[in-house]
């Protein structure tokens, strides 16, 4: 062997260990059939998915090495595609992991030329794209979430002009409640996105009532433990609050320096589960008298509560101040948290 082509064959020697770390080192999976379809190369990679050794697994097909018969069919049909038509042939396919479960591959089988023009083998090369896909799935369920969310949002907004203006004694004074319903709906929006739409905590709901700047702290007595309820009714109990909190700063309680409001919540058995009884009580405000009619505050504490939170709702205009009552049937996984 004469200088020159010693020189070359270490220096395809050299290239070969390049490619073969190379190889060997990357997560994907990389591999080579022969023209029968038998395995005639396997990266580390791909003999960890398949918890074999390559003395195992060399020369043999798909099939023998424990692919899903169908699975199996298809690379075969595949591979031949390949050959006929001298194009790479790509693919996404879920496959079951010695260690980590079905996962779910992209993967090209791309033709080897051989000096003469000809396929004569086919290589391929397979991506772990679990990740990805649950990540594209999780944002989809997202967008439609967040459909679902808007939609809502907007007929609540709708309803909420509507019934305002309706029973408004002007402009100025819509416009007014109009605002104010809508700063109510965006808190709890603030609390429910900080809890990525989850649940809210009944605590922070009402102990938000307080902690606004319109009124005196002083004036609210809140009480109870943390309890969690869902978005829709944590976006109801947020806009009864409010409006029991608006109104009595009309004309209740909150009108006054000397009044207060009690507000106390607590677990109760029902049945084979647990309700949240929550209760809102005003005292030292000015002598209660019950309105000649139900403005859109009254019916949203009375008959929109009753159907948004499933439960029951009790709203009494005591001459001592305002008493409402309200029973939410709660989940089985309503459990206390600790943030």
């Amino acid at each position: 062997m004469g200088p020159s082509v010693l020189h070359e064959h270490e220096h395809d020697t050299a290239k070969w260990r390049i490619y073969e770390a190379l190889l060997q080192a990357t997560p994907d999976l990389s591999y080579v059939f022969d023209l029968q379809h038998r395995f005639i190369y396997a990266n580390k990679a791909l003999l960890d998915m398949w918890g074999m050794r390559w003395e195992e697994a060399a020369g043999k097909t798909c099939l023998e090495l424990g692919y899903a018969p169908w699975h199996a069919a298809m690379h075969d049909d595949e591979i031949e595609q390949v050959i006929a038509t001298r194009r790479p042939v790509r693919g996404e396919v879920p496959f079951p992991h010695t260690t980590e479960g079905t996962r779910v591959y992209d993967y090209i089988f791309t033709p080897v030329f051989g000096p003469d023009g000809q396929v004569e083998a086919i290589a391929g090369s397979t991506r772990d794209i679990t990740d990805r896909t649950r990540h594209a799935e999780h944002l989809q369920l997202l967008v439609n979430e967040l459909n679902h969310r808007v939609k809502n949002t907007l007929a609540t907004v709708q309803s909420i002009a509507r019934q305002t203006f309706a029973n408004a004694e002007g402009m100025d004074d819509a416009c007014g409640k109009i605002e104010e319903r809508l700063l109510a709906l965006a808190s709890a929006h603030d609390v429910l996105t900080r809890e990525n739409w989850h649940s809210a905590d009944v605590a922070e709901l009402a102990r938000g009532l307080a902690a606004q700047g319109r009124f005196d702290a002083r004036q609210f007595e809140v009480q109870g433990e943390s309890c969690r309820i869902d978005p829709r009714r944590a976006m109801a109990l947020a806009m009864a609050l409010h409006e029991l909190c608006a109104n009595a700063a009309r004309h209740g309680a909150l009108s006054t320096p000397d009044g207060s409001v009690h507000i106390a919540w607590q677990r109760n058995r029902r049945g084979d589960g647990e309700e949240l009884e929550l209760v809102w009580r005003e005292r030292g405000g000015p002598q209660v008298q019950p309105p000649a009619q139900r403005g859109f505050g009254s019916r949203l504490l009375e008959r929109g509560l009753k159907h948004d939170m499933g439960g029951n709702v009790d709203l009494a205009f005591e001459p001592e101040g305002v008493t409402f009552r309200v029973s939410i049937p709660l989940p089985d996984d309503a459990h206390e948290v600790d943030r």
